[in-house]
């Protein structure tokens, strides 16, 4: 609400900023920063996380774990990280060598997606799939030349992680990857423009050989189901045992306020103010009636009052079927 003042209010106001005793409002700063936006770019901007990729990156290592160690008769264990969004332009640091790079053909969804494996993991997988039992990974400082033996063991163990990508993508898009050529200059390999834009999901590889592998995907290629992805993941397919499982806990651990009301009684006001310490009040229950237990205020279960180790308890006698409201909210008490 405006304050109007007086003329010799106004007046003295004046002389005391004149004066220097009242500073004046200081006027606004100027905007110093200048954000340019181009309108004309074709960068999209990728809001909020998408747990059903989660999800199926955490399905992909799963089954790809499982086939390695079948596959070299190691114990392999294959763990995912979540996703991200960059641009392939961005990618070609991953794909600087000595990492070796195999590219996958998406023949549902027309594209294309690379395997990156870090400097050391491909010859460790290979020195594993020929039989070595405890196959040293040896720093590499160049890439090296794949031989024609070594492609080909290569190009079967990578064709485990697409099959692994068939399976956990199936109930969002049928990729149908599979594995065209390793690449060791991994330059020779990006999948499309450098402005377009990547899904990056890394896996980590511990066991006897250990390493990562990066996964990327180009975001036109499953950009159809991308309300899907950003989705919370199905359960209806009875597949995605993990998240059910985590969910499963989660909600085993909830609290929740179990009461077993003992009986009611109906007071007028009059009688309540007169009541005093000492005084008795006779509850519509006896003590060998079943009495309802309340779980957060709806009657779920019958019980009937007994002591146990010197407590107050009720033995559950029966579930009570449906739910039901209290007849009262003051009977919550």
């Amino acid at each position: 609400m405006a304050v109007k003042l007086e003329a010799e209010e106004l007046d003295a106001l004046m002389g005391a900023i004149r004066d220097g005793r009242v500073a004046a409002e200081p006027p606004p700063s100027p905007r110093t920063q200048v954000t340019p936006w181009d309108l004309t770019s074709r960068d999209r901007v990728i809001r909020g996380q998408m747990p059903t990729l989660d999800s199926i990156d955490e399905r992909v290592a799963s089954l790809l774990g499982a086939s390695l160690s079948g596959r070299t008769r190691l114990e392999l264990r294959v763990t995912s990280a979540p996703a991200s969004m960059l641009k392939l332009g961005d990618v070609q640091i991953l794909l600087a060598p000595p990492a070796t790079t195999a590219v996958f053909a998406l023949h549902g969804v027309q594209g294309k997606a690379l395997a990156v494996l870090e400097a050391g993991l491909a010859d460790a997988l290979l020195a594993a799939a020929l039989g070595d039992r405890k196959p040293k990974q040896q720093p590499q400082a160049a890439a090296r030349d794949l031989s024609p033996v070594d492609r080909v063991v290569l190009q079967r163990l990578l064709a485990l992680l697409a099959d692994a990508m068939n399976q956990a993508w199936a109930q969002v898009l049928p990729l149908r990857a599979e594995v065209v050529r390793v690449e060791s200059d991994p330059r020779l390999a990006l999948p499309g423009p450098a402005n377009e834009l990547a899904i990056l999901a890394p896996f980590e590889i511990a066991g006897p050989v250990a390493g990562r592998l990066q996964l990327v995907i180009p975001w036109a290629a499953v950009e159809p189901a991308k309300k899907l992805l950003a989705g919370p993941p199905s359960l209806g397919d009875g597949k995605n045992l993990r998240f059910a499982a985590a969910l499963a806990a989660e909600l085993e651990a909830v609290e929740v306020e179990l009461r077993a009301r003992l009986g009611t009684t109906t007071l007028t006001l009059a009688r309540l103010l007169e009541l005093q310490a000492g005084d008795l009040l006779v509850l519509s229950s006896d003590e060998s009636s079943p009495v309802p237990v309340l779980v957060e205020g709806r009657e779920k279960l019958t019980g009937l009052p007994l002591v146990s180790g010197g407590s107050l308890a009720v033995r559950v006698a029966q579930a009570v079927h449906g739910v039901r409201e209290p007849r009262n909210p003051t009977e919550r008490g």
